[in-house]
């Protein structure tokens, strides 16, 4: 995805399509959903995302008890890592 412009608080944050897959099957699950990413994550890589308001907490600098000073930034979800592999017991 591309903006030629973003909102207060992204601070210039790559938006990113993602598509939630089921953990056990890797099918996927659900509709796919744009992500602020926070870790650098590239096309093909597999991540993991939070929702909600933890999505606004993995924005650097962005702490709650600023809210009354700044704004959140306006994201509902956040890459917060690159999955590099996974194991099963």
């Amino acid at each position: 995805m591309f903006c030629s412009r973003q909102c207060c608080g992204m601070g210039a944050k790559t938006l990113l399509l993602i598509q939630p897959l089921d953990w056990e099957t890797d099918k996927p699950a659900g509709d796919p959903l744009v992500a602020g990413d926070t870790v650098g994550a590239g096309a093909g890589e597999t991540v993991f995302f939070v929702a909600s308001r933890e999505a606004i907490l993995a924005f650097e600098g962005w702490e709650g008890e600023t809210a009354a000073v700044a704004d959140p930034p306006p994201v509902d979800a956040a890459i917060v890592g690159i999955i590099d592999g996974k194991k099963f017991n």
